[in-house]
Order: C-alpha cells, then structure tokens, then sequence
C-alpha cells in the first residue's frame, strides 16, 4: 500500500494540492488502522478477566465519539456478552446503516444481531437475521448454528436444529485452520439429547468440552450448553455440576448468570 501510495505521489509530483490530498487520505487510514489495532489490543486485556464494563470504556475512548461499524460491532459483541442485549442489538443496527454496500461487515452484523435478538428471545426476527447473514455470505457457519439455537432455546424441532448445527460444522471444516468451534458440537449435542439419542449426544458433548477456553466468557458458556445437555439427558447432578464452574467462571457475563438462573431453578 506505502509503494502504490509512493507512486502515485511521485506520478502527481506536479501538483502540490493533489498531493497534499493524497498523502492526508494515505494517514487517515494509516491513523484509522491503527486505532482499531490499539483498541483491539487494549479492550481485550480487560475481556480476559471478564471485566466488561473496563472492555466498554476503551472501546468508547477508542472510537473518539465518531465509531465506525467495527467499533459498533465491538462495543455490541462486549455488551452481548454483557447481557445486554438490547443495547448491544441497538448498536448493531447502527451499525448496520452505516456499513452499507459492505459486505465483510454485514455479515457479521446481520449474525451479531440475530444472536441479541435471540436473547431477547424475538426468534422469529432472529430467524430472519441469520438467513439474511447467509445472503450476505456468511460462510463461517455461525449463522447456522443461530439457526440451530433458534429452536434449541425453545425446545423445538430437535431434528432441524441438528441439521442446521452440523451445517455449521460443514462450514467450520472448510475454513483455513479447519477448527470446529466447541459450541457447534455442543448444539449438536443439545439437539441429539432432545431426540433421545444418549450416546450420540454424550459423544459430540465430549467433543464440544475438549474445546479450550480461555477467556472467562467463553468457559461460562462452554459449561452452560453443557449443563443444558445433560438436563435434557435427566443427569441433573452432572448439570448442576457445570453449571457451577460457569457461574464461577463469569459472574459478571451473560452465561454466569445464565447458569446461576439455572441453578436457582434446580
């Protein structure tokens, strides 16, 4: 990019106004860049210990009043994780207008909003966000597994939502690094326990928990799908058991106090 940017400088030479221009345009980006590298680096200390009002802070310093869609997209993921999910779909939407006519963002975006309204429990809007992210072309096989949890979180059709999460693992395997995320497995283990299928729902559970997590958000919400696994098998004792460790594991996140809620109902 410095050498097209050089070239072109050096092609414009004659002209000291377009010059100028160009090499603003060349820092402005360079300037952007490196602002969503710092607040990368710098928010995500504070996700490593679950701190997710600190992760907040950075994220809002960060954007100097004026976010772009991947600073939106940030400050909603934390707030998501938060449980916060109405803010977070607010931002999503935001985010949404101003990501117009790119693609690379609004695919994220359509999946990011589909999973918030999915904890605001507006599933059929849900639904509709994470086709619209597979139109867009989200080939990650996260929105499939949106899919999957859009009847899992209801208890309904298991069979469809098995489908959709071994999607998601289709997807997943065709990646560069060919890594399967834990969740999809999970999903799927949720769904083969729902159908009564015991052994095929312990078999993919194990493969979801061999998934190491460790940001506190991501073990928290490893335990709970567990924990909601095994209360579909009737193993109380072993649910309680998970749910334990991810209450313990983010007290402050949105899947701790999912799996204490869950807990005060046993």
């Amino acid at each position: 990019m410095v050498t097209a940017v050089t070239r072109l400088i050096a092609a414009c030479s004659w002209h000291p106004l377009l010059t100028a221009v160009l090499v603003s345009i060349f820092l402005l980006r360079l300037l952007r860049d490196m602002r969503t590298f710092c607040a990368l680096k710098l928010h995500g200390r504070y996700m490593q210990r679950g701190d997710y009002d600190g992760a907040l802070r950075v994220l809002r310093w960060m954007s100097l009043g004026i976010p772009d869609p991947w600073f939106l997209r940030a400050e909603g993921l934390v707030l998501s994780l938060a449980g916060r999910p109405a803010d977070a779909a607010r931002l999503y939407r935001m985010a949404l207008a101003k990501a117009r006519g790119r693609d690379c963002e609004r695919e994220r975006l359509h999946a990011c909003l589909g999973y918030a309204l999915l904890d605001l429990r507006k599933y059929d809007e849900a639904e509709r966000c994470f086709h619209d992210a597979i139109e867009a072309g989200d080939t990650t096989g996260n929105s499939q597994d949106g899919l999957a949890e859009v009847r899992l979180y209801q208890g309904i059709e298991p069979e469809q939502a098995l489908h959709y999460a071994r999607q998601a693992a289709e997807h997943a395997r065709r990646r560069p690094d060919g890594r399967i995320p834990g969740a999809y497995y999970g999903d799927q283990a949720w769904a083969l326990a729902l159908l009564g299928r015991r052994d095929e729902a312990n078999e993919a559970l194990q493969r979801a928990l061999a998934d190491s997590w460790t940001l506190p958000f991501g073990k928290a919400n490893s335990h709970w799908r567990a924990g909601m696994v095994l209360l579909a098998l009737e193993q109380s004792a072993e649910a309680r058991r998970h749910f334990e460790l991810g209450r313990d594991a983010d007290p402050r996140g949105q899947s701790g106090r999912r799996c204490g809620e869950r807990l005060r109902q046993m």
